[in-house]
């Protein structure tokens, strides 16, 4: 576990002993006074796009910078007889009890940690400094999910196709998941929408359709995200699909802040990830999506690139840029027990690293004045 460290002073350690409690102490009761609202998002997104219509956009470039879960699962169908006729009904859906995380399996969960976080997995970076402001088990490689989607969307940044292309849904798209999709085998989407219901959404069909259309196919594409990944350092991940329901997908926390800081130099994918609320056209059709991000929409929160997943395998993730304590922060985490502590274990980081900066800073106007 890493400590946030005071900047060097000539008081020294002594001084910095006896106030980091305090300090800790007063971000703790901070975090405590909020609680995590239910966002909805109310504002619509200005970015539509539209089929045949849509404006060409810019090609975007990258500039170097310096628990326990519950499924419904339904049952068979019930079959009553009413007046002579047989009538079927549905029958009610059975809660069933889904398995534990691999962290949770590994024990993970367990681990203590300062800010008494829920999640198995926590980690604080500035984008910039590379400086690590927090961290839980950020070295341990697990599942991801869709956090998987923002490395497809980032291939899809760099390879140079046409965002205006029109793409086609076919039954190939229907991967398997318990999660719901609007896209219909035959509907025609632009890339960029396509990419856009991959990122706020979280549209599987969507990750595959992207996948499946780029040049030389869903291998070629995979290829390329393990190319990538090793490119920008993310020495402990790996990819087998574009959607992250393979549980194979897999990177530590350290790896994702990486991942996040390279998304984030896309203005494109910041904005498509961003957006609270979009509508599409799907050709006579339109879609709308709203984020699953609960902290879109939050005044506290200014973010530049976010992406949440799940399955059993990775519990619930996050993974949002932001700007805290005036310094461009990534926070991660990883195995969430559910989609509240997933909230707040965000804001609990964010609240930490904000008091740790006001300490640093009125401590070092002291020092001139030190007893020495």
């Amino acid at each position: 576990m890493n400590n946030l460290s005071v900047q060097p002073n000539v008081c020294g350690p002594f001084m910095a002993s006896l106030l980091r409690p305090v300090a800790l102490a007063l971000c703790a009761a901070g975090v405590m006074l909020f609680s995590v609202p239910s966002f909805s998002a109310t504002t619509e997104n200005p970015a539509q796009v539209t089929n045949g219509t849509a404006k060409k956009t810019k090609r975007a470039t990258l500039t170097p910078i310096a628990a326990k879960k519950t499924v419904k699962k339904a049952s068979a169908k019930k079959t009553s007889v009413r007046k002579g006729r047989a009538v079927r009904t549905k029958a009610k859906r059975r809660v069933v009890s889904r398995g534990p995380s691999q962290a949770a399996l590994a024990g993970l969960h367990k681990t203590v940690d300062w800010l008494s976080l829920g999640s198995s997995v926590a980690y604080a970076v500035d984008q910039d400094t590379g400086e690590e402001l927090y961290e839980k088990n950020a070295d341990v490689s697990l599942p991801i999910a869709s956090i998987t989607k923002l490395m497809t969307a980032l291939v899809i940044a760099e390879s140079d196709l046409p965002m205006n292309q029109k793409l086609r849904v076919t039954r190939e798209d229907y991967v398997r998941s318990r999660a719901s999709s609007k896209l219909r085998s035959g509907m025609v989407l632009t890339r960029k929408a396509l990419l856009q219901m991959a990122l706020m959404s979280s549209d599987n069909r969507a990750a595959h359709v992207l996948a499946r259309t780029y040049p030389g196919g869903k291998k070629a594409f995979v290829a390329k995200m393990n190319e990538k990944a090793r490119e920008i350092g993310m020495e402990d991940a790996f990819f087998a699909d574009p959607t992250g329901l393979d549980n194979r997908n897999r990177a530590t926390a350290r790896d994702i802040g990486r991942l996040a800081s390279a998304v984030h130099r896309y203005e494109e994918l910041s904005e498509l990830s961003t957006a609270p609320v979009a509508r599409v056209r799907a050709g006579k059709r339109t879609l709308t999506m709203k984020t699953t991000n609960r902290l879109i929409g939050d005044p506290d929160w200014e973010i530049g690139v976010q992406k949440t997943g799940f399955t059993t395998a990775a519990g619930r993730c996050m993974v949002v840029q932001t700007e805290a304590a005036g310094r461009r922060i990534v926070f991660v985490v990883l195995d969430s027990p559910n989609n509240n502590q997933r909230a707040l274990d965000m804001k609990t980081m964010k609240s930490y690293v904000e008091a740790e900066s006001r300490f640093s800073n009125g401590f070092g106007h002291v020092m001139p004045y030190a007893i020495f």
